[in-house]
């Protein structure tokens, strides 16, 4: 039976481990409702043996059909559009030869698209030490800085998502955004905690 604690909802699963494969799986979640979008469910599958844990969200009630490619121009009026990117996608900047792949999820694949730009420009000051083309790296940085500071359109985004689990959310909807934790069936719960684990297989 599922248990509410703090507006998070616990699950035992009747689904072996994958490394262990003892039977002590359980899902952690949360279900968020953002209107005209549909219910978003945050998602922790941890073995309480072993300690293997894996994070994802999914789409249970959705409006609308998630096609699985989204791309984005990046302006003044998209740059604070919401992106949840599920395991398994990718993101895309083509202007710029950028990649991104999500193979597991964890909170930070929930943000906007300027912490995504944000998050580019940590990683490419990273490697400036060690990479062969410093010039290309750091026009990287400044373009992505301008596009910060004043978004131009120039520049777009894709987010890829085969599994079509991904959304790119538009920033009036997403702040207007109320949480809930509904009931929901454990044979549902079943069923997407034996999905996230396919997935997680998939990507090893």
């Amino acid at each position: 039976k599922s248990v509410n604690e703090n507006s998070l909802t616990t699950a035992n699963l009747n689904i072996l481990c994958p490394f262990c494969k003892k039977n002590t799986l359980m899902m952690l979640y949360k279900a968020i409702n953002i209107p005209y979008i549909g219910d978003i469910l945050l998602t922790t599958i941890i073995c309480n043996t072993c300690k293997f844990k894996v994070s994802d969200i999914w789409i249970i009630h959705g409006k609308g059909e998630y096609k699985p490619n989204q791309t984005i121009k990046i302006t003044k009026n998209t740059i604070n559009h919401l992106v949840c990117a599920s395991a398994g996608s990718r993101i895309s900047i083509p202007a710029l030869g950028i990649e991104i792949d999500i193979k597991t999820f964890d909170a930070s694949h929930i943000t906007t698209i300027e912490g995504i730009l944000r998050e580019i420009i940590d990683a490419v000051h990273s490697l400036l030490p060690t990479t062969e083309n410093r010039e290309k790296a750091l026009e990287i940085i400044k373009t992505l800085e301008e596009e910060i500071n004043t978004p131009s359109g120039k520049l777009s985004m894709t987010l890829h998502d085969p599994s079509g689990h991904s959304i790119i959310i538009p920033y009036d909807l997403w702040v207007a955004r109320t949480e809930k934790t509904r009931e929901i069936r454990q044979e549902t719960i079943n069923t997407i905690a034996k999905e996230i684990i396919k997935k997680w297989k998939e990507k090893i």
